[in-house]
Parts: C-alpha cells; sequence; structure tokens
C-alpha cells in the first residue's frame, strides 16, 4: 500500500458516479448513502499506476454480506478501509459460495467488472477511452456523511483507475475466493465511520476507519 500511495497526490476533482445494477439477494444492511452529496474522485500525476496491496487470507472482517451475481451465490467482506500515506484504501473479498463458476467479467463479451461502474472513461483531455477500464472496480464507492461527500476510486494522469482489474472473461470457481483493492482520496480525520456501496452487494454502513 505504500508503494501505491506514493504514486498518488491531492489532486481531486468532482465526477460523476454511476453504480453497478447487481442487487443482494439477502442484506443485513438496508441504509443508501445520500443523494445529494457531492460526487469526488481523485487522480494522481507523474506516475503509472501499481496493483493495490491486497490483505492475506486471513485478513480481518469489517463487515459481510451474502448476495448473488446472475445465478451464482457469494460473499462479499470487507477487509480493511484504512487511511495512511495520504490516501485511503479498501480491500474486499468475493467468495464464490456455490459449485459453479461466478463470472467476474460481464457483459457482452464478458468484458465488465462485477465490482465496475459501467462507464468507459477518457483519457484526461481528450476523447479517446481508457484501454480495458470497463474491467476495473471502479463501482465500488465511499459516502462520508460528515462532510457530505461520495469519494470515487482514484485514477492516475491517464485516466487509469487505481484499483483491480480483471481478465475478460475471468471467472472465480466455486468455493474460491479472490481479494479486490481500490485506492480513493483521504478521509480528513475526524471521520470515525463511512459507508461502503460494492455493487451487487449494497451498502455497508457504519464501516470503521482505521489510521
Amino acid at each position: 500500500m505504500r508503494l501505491l500511495a506514493a504514486v498518488v497526490v491531492a489532486v481531486f476533482t468532482l465526477a460523476g458516479c454511476t453504480i453497478g445494477t447487481g442487487t443482494p439477494t439477502s442484506t443485513s444492511e438496508t441504509a443508501a448513502p445520500p443523494t445529494d452529496a457531492p460526487v469526488t474522485g481523485a487522480s494522481s500525476t507523474g506516475a503509472s499506476p501499481a496493483a493495490p496491496s491486497a490483505p492475506s487470507s486471513e485478513a480481518a472482517v469489517l463487515a459481510s454480506r451474502t448476495t448473488s451475481y446472475g445465478s451464482t451465490r457469494a460473499r462479499v467482506d470487507l477487509n480493511e478501509l484504512r487511511v495512511s500515506g495520504g490516501v485511503t484504501t479498501v480491500n474486499w473479498t468475493v467468495t464464490n459460495t456455490s459449485d459453479e463458476d461466478l463470472p467476474l467479467a460481464v457483459g457482452i463479451g464478458r468484458n465488465e467488472n462485477i465490482f465496475g461502474d459501467g462507464q468507459a472513461a477518457s483519457v484526461p483531455g481528450s476523447d479517446k477511452s481508457v484501454e480495458g477500464d470497463l474491467r476495473a472496480s471502479d463501482g465500488v464507492f465511499i459516502v462520508d456523511a460528515v462532510n457530505k461527500r461520495r469519494y470515487l476510486a482514484a485514477r492516475d494522469d491517464q485516466g487509469v483507475c487505481l484499483c483491480t482489474s480483471v481478465d475478460r472473461f475471468e471467472s472465480l470457481g466455486g468455493n474460491r475466493s479472490k481479494v479486490f483493492s481500490a485506492i480513493y482520496r483521504a478521509i480528513p480525520d475526524g471521520v470515525d465511520t463511512v459507508a461502503v456501496t460494492v455493487p451487487g452487494a449494497g451498502t455497508f454502513t457504519g464501516v470503521p476507519v482505521q489510521r
């Protein structure tokens, strides 16, 4: 995480947000993020992105929810939400709780991440789409109710998401798990809990901010 944090600088811009369309089959929390919260994204300059660090298989679970993607049962665990080095890192794990494969890339040509926002970002200052952006986990966002802000996954100066991407046609075998990560703007001091929305799993409220 420290290596990735070094490539992110405090340059933040307003951006739109569209979350995935998946709906959880069962939930333990029902609160939704404020609809009037300003949407805040982030970008970095001067360096290429590195893959966000991921927790070990024995990582703590801050919150958990059972759901399904298509016809495949799954569980989503939030492992970490930590502010360090001027950025916030979120780690989460998806576990396929069925015996059939869970497609991590969906849509036409199976080219969209199940945790993506469903939109292809553009390279800043151009009309060229960011290559492979639909396979990025850019649909997970944080809501800071104290400051009425919604934080989107950070991007570098070429518009590439600083988050886990999946391969085209990638699937997760039965009873297997995969860890995902994304980097965001640093949550300000004084904010102890936030909400995290994960496409297909809904909104986790009261998630503790680790520092």
